[in-house]
């Protein structure tokens, strides 16, 4: 069977054409491109796409990992390879995404058994380490739907993230955003007026007009509404 590389991992057969094509309609300027770039683009399209997609998802903070079968490991990016190299629940043994903890294999193949088009979650927690990680497993459509996706984050307290432009979806003012991304970051109101040196009932002042303009009335509501809004950084 033939395999093509994505950076630098075999993920199943190429079948004379890839995954990654770009459609024929999308037009691409290559003036701003380096002239190196426009030659290796006009020579094969398809696999200067992969080798743009292999860097953008190689750079995810997250770890993603692909498997088939036995959950053996077609490719993986550098962060589920620092993730697997590490004393933590996951390992790679012998091609194989393995659990450290043997109690836990049986809830990972459980995981990707079940895997879907939607994605199906579940959390493993290491009592030694106090660790948890959080994976999501999702099977590809055909004719890859022998694949199953699999994305794993490590939970911790000092998780990143940033919040969309609350601007343009709700018209909430820079300083409203920064309360509001305070107080996700769990900081009470008292602690936000301390960070950024404005007075309590000021912030209380910003935080009534933020609800205002989302709707809501509580702070558990006003959390709900910003939900889809984080996008977590690791």
């Amino acid at each position: 069977m033939q395999s093509h590389e994505l950076n630098g991992t075999a993920v199943g057969p190429r079948n004379g054409s890839s995954a990654l094509e770009t459609s024929s309609e999308i037009r691409l300027d290559l003036r701003s491109f380096p002239q190196s770039l426009q030659q290796a683009f006009q020579t094969d399209r398809p696999a200067f796409v992969e080798q743009a997609v292999a860097q953008w998802v190689g750079d995810e903070v997250h770890a993603h990992i692909l498997v088939e079968g036995a959950l053996r490991v077609c490719w993986l990016n550098a962060a589920a390879e620092r993730l697997t190299s590490r004393p933590n629940s996951l390992l790679i043994r012998n091609g194989t995404i393995r659990c450290r903890e043997n109690r836990f294999d049986r809830r990972l193949r459980e995981l990707i058994g079940v895997a879907e088009g939607e994605a199906s979650v579940c959390c493993l927690h290491d009592p030694k380490s106090g660790e948890n990680l959080l994976l999501s497993a999702r099977r590809l459509v055909p004719p890859f739907e022998a694949f199953v996706g699999l994305t794993i984050v490590v939970v911790t307290e000092d998780f990143e993230f940033l919040l969309a432009d609350l601007n343009a979806a709700f018209g909430l003012t820079r300083t409203e955003l920064r309360v509001a991304h305070l107080l996700l970051s769990g900081r009470t109101a008292e602690q936000t007026a301390q960070d950024l040196g404005i007075a309590l009932e000021t912030i209380r002042t910003h935080i009534k007009r933020a609800y205002a303009k989302l709707g809501v009335t509580s702070r558990d509501a006003f959390f709900h509404k910003l939900a889809p809004f984080v996008i977590f950084l690791g």
